[in-house]
């Protein structure tokens, strides 16, 4: 307090202590970088990588031209084309234009499995096989159909013996061959039941000329004698059995038109073309 009051009478300020002033921090010495240095061209890299690639370039080109080359009919022609099974129903000149594509291709470019798809849908072919014979032969083998009947699901469609429906143009279709008529994909059953009815029609010496079956499994028929007979869905053979046994016994009704229902036991209905149906008892053989 002395000291202080003291330098007031002298005029003069107190004097302040002096600040204390921190100096910055020191900075790390920073690491020293590496001058950047040129690195110099891999022209040897690139040159090998160039001719590399016209390499790749030249070989691709190589093989698609030999691809072609090989390609070429005239490299492997065929000269000889051997074809058997050909009919009036299915003629040669038929056969060599769907062929002709074909043959055109090559030995070595033929595909039989497409030739044969080809054949197969001429009419009358039933299978065809084609196969390459070394060195430039063709065989053509063709199995023609069979009809044993007239399919009336279509114009112009027959069946085969082993049921197969297949269509012909029309103005081929025989007329000297029965009737089959029913459900899609019954060709077979009905062939096998026309079978059974004239072994056991054939004690009179008659066949059938038109077999039906509807969807209900009901079967009727066309006889050669053009008798008309109805069999119902049961017991249909024992039935047509009987009536072949008894029908020496009513020749008079036995007439062109004349209907037969044979869906009785003990015996069966006659409805004549011009008189009222009349009742026939059956007798026992």
């Amino acid at each position: 307090m002395v000291s202080v009051m003291r330098d007031y009478r002298h005029g003069q300020h107190p004097q302040r202590p002096a600040a204390t002033v921190k100096e910055p921090p020191k900075r790390k010495a920073e690491a020293a970088v590496p001058p950047k240095v040129r690195q110099p061209i891999p022209w040897r890299l690139y040159g090998r990588v160039l001719v590399g690639g016209v390499g790749l370039s030249a070989l691709a080109w190589g093989s698609w031209m030999g691809w072609n080359w090989v390609r070429e009919p005239q490299l492997m022609p065929i000269s000889t084309l051997t074809i058997t099974g050909t009919s009036a129903k299915i003629p040669l000149p038929t056969v060599n234009a769907a062929l002709k594509p074909y043959v055109a291709q090559g030995f070595l470019w033929v595909n039989p499995d497409q030739v044969r798809h080809t054949l197969d849908a001429l009419p009358w072919v039933a299978d065809a096989e084609v196969r390459r014979v070394w060195p430039d032969r063709l065989q053509v083998d063709i199995k023609p159909y069979v009809p044993v009947a007239r399919w009336l699901g279509g114009t112009g469609q027959m069946v085969d013996a082993q049921g197969q429906v297949f269509s012909v143009p029309p103005s081929q279709v025989s007329g000297d061959l029965p009737n089959l008529e029913g459900p899609a994909d019954s060709g077979a059953r009905l062939i096998a039941q026309m079978a059974r009815f004239n072994q056991i029609l054939t004690p009179l010496g008659i066949k059938v000329l038109d077999l039906q079956e509807d969807q209900r499994g009901g079967w009727r028929c066309i006889l050669s004698n053009k008798v008309r007979l109805l069999l119902g869905s049961e017991n249909i053979l024992p039935a047509l059995t009987r009536w072949v046994a008894i029908a020496p016994q009513v020749k008079e009704y036995l007439v062109p038109g004349a209907t037969m229902d044979l869906r009785y036991t003990n015996g069966f209905a006659v409805a004549m073309p011009t008189v009222a149906t009349v009742s026939s008892p059956l007798t026992d053989q």
